[in-house]
């Protein structure tokens, strides 16, 4: 039987649907604002306070001193070291003791604390909501990929490219599919000249990948394919069903979305294929939350009560369960046969709290019998080697870009300590907890 994360074509549509409605209809307030500055506080180090955005924004220089590092190259901890931080980028890493603290660094004390690559959720639905941004941000997620784009996503990338926070934005095209499409305002492609034309404009637009779902035909889906290779892009998404999985995998789709046509009777070969084909796969296993109870979801209370409103009228509508167990089944047997696995969360589908869900996300991904290090990585390393920003981002390296967050217990011990954040960096700027925390309350109160 084939599967998407346990949920029926029918389920996904009435999702998909809600996706399109609530961006034009209920999410208001569509522009998302910047968190507020933290102001400056005392400190008896003999170096300035940094925690401060303002100030580090102005700054050429931020120290996180005497830190536990969780590097991303190894499962070690490099103990009591120093992070220098110079405008957006690693400048240096060394022990506590070695490293030279320039005069006009503002300093963050690290004692005891660990620092690590800043989250990435590799399937979101970006829609530019009032606190948003402060959603991700304030759990972590300095990157995410937005899959379904249009020319907006991508002034939204831009934007916040120059305005230094925010999570950088990655995001494919628009949803291509065949005729009669599942969803409203899908790119529907009938022939292979219309596909290959619409894969050159996808990568001519500035978009990061192409999408593929439900309804493309064979004909259809292989020009995608082959015109995608020839120009060098990705393409991500579903298993369309009259391809199959077989054919997909064949082909090397670059990664299927919630486990996407597999099956349980020949899960496998399938996952072997997969290894053999190097196709990645991001599980969402967190679109379980649907049929959550309200209390069990994380984060709820940040959520216009009007789109909480939808998503219940949604829930009543369902028919199918979905089924955890076979979803982490899944994905054991494909990490076991050394499949490559990319976290994301399907956020801002109902009861999908963006930046929340995702650390549901890491503690489903170890039910499944990853170990904290292997879950770590789908998070941080996978994301920079899938999206090829390995050369920047994914790893806390010298040269590499300063998306960081700070903890203050291990998360290699435990993967729910990623929710003991005390503060996320994103391009080199500093956002203490505390303000995001506080930006949160606002966001609360304001509806």
């Amino acid at each position: 039987m084939n599967r998407h994360m346990g949920l029926k074509s029918n389920l996904v549509s009435m999702i998909m649907v809600f996706i399109v409605a609530i961006c034009i209809v209920v999410l208001v307030g569509c522009n998302a604002k910047e968190p507020t500055i933290v102001k400056d506080s005392q400190n008896t180090s003999p170096h300035p306070n940094s925690q401060d955005s303002e100030a580090s924004k102005k700054a050429n220089t931020i120290v996180f001193q005497n830190v536990n590092i969780i590097t991303m190259t190894d499962d070690k901890v490099l103990e009591n070291y120093s992070v220098v931080i110079k405008d957006d980028l690693i400048a240096e890493i060394g022990k506590f003791e070695t490293v030279t603290i320039p005069e006009d660094a503002k300093i963050i004390e690290g004692e005891g604390k660990y620092l690590m690559p800043g989250l990435v959720d590799m399937h979101v639905h970006l829609f530019s909501y009032t606190g948003e941004e402060n959603l991700y941000l304030a759990n972590g997620v300095t990157s995410v990929q937005n899959m379904w784009g249009h020319p907006r996503t991508i002034m939204q990338r831009d934007f916040n490219n120059r305005r230094l926070t925010g999570p950088r934005i990655f995001t494919t095209g628009p949803l291509m599919d065949g005729p009669n499409p599942i969803h409203q305002g899908s790119l529907v492609l009938e022939t292979p000249e219309e596909a290959r034309k619409a894969v050159i404009s996808v990568q001519t637009q500035g978009y990061d990948a192409v999408k593929v779902y439900e309804k493309l035909t064979i004909e259809v889906y292989e020009e995608i394919m082959k015109t995608a290779d020839e120009i060098g892009i990705k393409v991500v998404g579903h298993v369309p069903r009259q391809v199959g999985i077989r054919k997909v995998l064949e082909l090397g789709q670059d990664s299927i979305e919630h486990l996407s046509g597999y099956s349980e009777s020949n899960i496998e070969n399938e996952a072997e294929m997969t290894v053999e084909n190097n196709v990645w796969n991001t599980p969402t296993l967190a679109i379980i939350h649907i049929l959550k109870e309200e209390n069990e979801i994380e984060g709820l209370e940040y959520i216009n009560p009007e789109t909480i409103e939808i998503w219940r009228n949604i829930r009543l509508s369902l028919k199918y369960d979905i089924d955890l167990e076979t979803g982490q089944n899944f994905v054991r047997i494909i990490h076991e046969k050394g499949g490559k696995l990319l976290a994301g969360t399907d956020a801002n589908n109902p009861f999908v709290v963006p930046g929340f869900s995702l650390h549901s996300e890491l503690e489903y991904l170890a039910g499944a019998g990853l170990t904290p290090y292997e879950v770590l990585k789908t998070v941080t390393y996978n994301p920079a080697e899938f999206l090829g920003q390995l050369d920047k981002l994914g790893t806390v390296e010298e040269g590499k870009k300063a998306d960081l967050i700070l903890l203050s217990k291990n998360p290699l011990v435990d993967v729910k300590n990623t929710r003991t954040l005390e503060g996320t960096m994103v391009r080199g700027v500093w956002l203490t907890n505390e303000s995001l925390q506080e930006e949160l309350k606002k966001l609360r109160e304001s509806y």
